[in-house]
């Protein structure tokens, strides 16, 4: 087998790019399900399958069973690489490198080819194991595989484990939060869309999130997948979701609105993950109550710089219903909503903000300039009107 211990796939769900997942592969303990996983990556490898020379690649395969906080699973590339539709063939078929002239020309009720032997055959203790699909008799592997989303020891011993997630988790829990049927199979198609070898001068693309460690941002994207601290330290998690802030403010000043924007969501979902009660922890409760504040209040300003108007507002209402929230925040709170209640022309609703800005910071200049600004833009529309109406009736 190569030296290349690494693989990724490209995945889009309806057509749309989500991001990148990479394998570390278990080349030691468990050789030939890697090697043939490798290969199906690289699509080096051809076949003869009745009557047709077939690349045997996981390039164009989609995703065919998903069930939350149990895996994921795809690689039927006999009947999972065309058109995305469901069928009673899905998750039957599969073809694996070691499949043999002779096997291929022999036609079977379950057209899976090139079985191998069982590998590692270990415990499912924690999610994102990458391991063999079999159809339920030893050594009967071909290429379908799976990712798990959580524990599953009812398959302890049972299945080959090969490899493991290395990045792109939040790619998984993308996937594995899709909609899908009593079956498990998906409503929107999960597709490999690219796929191959990997390595550390590469890189990990991400369009529904940012994984940029810009500000010391190494957590997770998901609180309950991230191990760099003990959940149960409330400090520690609170010094993430600072950070994770952080980060979102320097991709800010950068201008890179919409990755400020998922790192900012990014926070506030390990503040409201870890956010203890506050008799449990008085203290620690204040502190993530009033970190929580900042994030809806800097939503509401990248949601502005993004144009996402009614975000901006959603945001600004969420830090007025805050409790405990200062009348500093609730200043900015109403400034931004006048802001954009400007931008909608809803100049009656902006002068309402203003004024409740002002009177939550009264020494600010600005808001006086802001006030006055709408208050004239009123009159000129009042006056407008009524020259409207006077010509209607002359």
């Amino acid at each position: 087998m190569s030296e290349i211990e690494e693989v990724f796939f490209d995945i889009a769900i309806d057509n749309e790019n989500t991001g990148r997942i990479v394998f570390e592969l278990f080349k030691s303990t468990a050789a030939l399900a890697a090697d043939n996983f490798y290969h199906l990556c690289k699509g080096d490898v051809s076949k003869i399958i009745n009557g047709k020379e077939r690349k045997l690649t996981y390039k164009n395969n989609f995703f065919h069973r998903i069930v939350k906080t149990f895996m994921i699973q795809a690689g039927d590339i006999i009947y999972g690489s065309e058109a995305f539709e469901k069928s009673d063939d899905i998750g039957k078929g599969g073809c694996s490198i070691y499949a043999t002239e002779e096997d291929l020309k022999t036609m079977k009720d379950l057209p899976c080819y090139g079985n191998f032997k069982d590998e590692n055959l270990g415990e499912f203790t924690e999610p994102f194991y990458l391991a063999m699909v079999n159809t339920g008799e030893p050594d009967s592997n071909t290429s379908q595989f799976f990712i798990t989303t959580g524990t599953a020891p009812h398959l302890n011993n049972k299945n080959t484990i090969f490899g493991k997630v290395i990045h792109g988790k939040s790619v998984i829990r993308t996937i594995e939060r899709c909609t899908v049927d009593e079956d498990g199979f998906p409503s929107k198609c999960v597709k490999v869309v690219d796929c191959g070898e990997w390595n550390d001068t590469m890189p990990v693309p991400l369009y529904n999130a940012c994984n940029d460690q810009i500000s010391g941002d190494i957590y997770e994207e998901y609180p309950d997948d991230d191990k760099n601290f003990d959940p149960e330290d409330f400090n520690k998690a609170y010094d993430a979701a600072c950070i994770i802030k952080d980060s979102g403010s320097a991709l800010f000043k950068l201008k890179d609105f919409q990755n400020a924007l998922f790192k900012y969501k990014k926070s506030l979902s390990y503040i409201n993950t870890f956010i203890p009660e506050e008799e449990v922890d008085k203290d620690n409760h204040i502190k993530f109550s009033e970190l929580k504040i900042k994030i809806y209040s800097n939503l509401s300003l990248v949601s502005y710089n993004l144009k996402k108007y009614d975000d901006c507002i959603m945001y600004s209402r969420y830090v007025l219903d805050s409790p405990g929230v200062i009348n500093k925040d609730k200043a900015k709170a109403y400034y931004r909503m006048g802001n954009t209640y400007v931008v909608k022309k809803a100049y009656d609703d902006a002068l309402s903000c203003y004024i409740l800005c002002k009177e939550n910071n009264p020494n600010d200049k600005v808001i006086d300039t802001k006030i006055e600004s709408v208050e004239n833009t009123i009159e000129q529309n009042k006056e407008r009107t009524k020259k409207n109406i006077a010509k209607f009736f002359t």
